[in-house]
């Protein structure tokens, strides 16, 4: 038995009072994890927000970014990463450039295309709001110990990669 409760534990339990022949234990695992989403979530936004930036915004500077300089790569490289249609992308695209965070150069290697590359600001940006990120995201696991993250980390790698292949 858990030491805490919490409110998964009180939709279970009513769940098995009034329909004892469903099993529940299933919300057990994804009822938490959509109730930490929406913590995280909400941890982002406030993070984000200093930076006047959306979650998806974000998303594509620290794609950028994570590729190492000079940070560019063309829209439809860019769309795997961040998992967003063409014209979602556009326009988080449009909103980074007005921004002054992002710049586009026509595509060497395809006449029709184009390159999407951070500016120095967009780097700059990119930097702090990762490190303020990745410190909301370890405050966010400080109840669990290295090695209960690393198990964590095991099991909802298993269960994505299941989903995502």
């Amino acid at each position: 038995m858990p030491d805490r409760t919490d409110g998964v534990d009180q939709i279970v339990s009513r769940w098995r009072q009034v329909r004892p022949d469903l099993d529940s234990s299933s919300t057990e695992v994804i009822g938490r994890i959509v109730r930490l989403e929406y913590f995280i979530t909400r941890r982002v936004l406030l993070d984000l927000a200093r930076y006047q930036l959306t979650v998806g915004e974000f998303d594509v500077i620290a794609a950028l970014r994570r590729m190492g300089a000079p940070f560019e790569l063309p829209p439809s490289q860019l769309q795997s990463m961040v998992l967003i249609s063409s014209g979602g992308l556009t326009n988080r695209i449009d909103r980074l450039e007005k921004a002054g965070l992002v710049t586009r150069h026509p595509d060497p290697a395809d006449r029709r295309g184009v390159i999407v590359r951070l500016t120095g600001k967009g780097v700059e940006v990119a930097d702090d709001a990762a490190g303020h990120h990745l410190g909301a995201e370890a405050e966010l696991l400080n109840p669990l110990d290295t090695d209960e993250r690393q198990q964590l980390a095991g099991l909802l790698r298993k269960l994505l990669s299941r989903h995502e292949s």
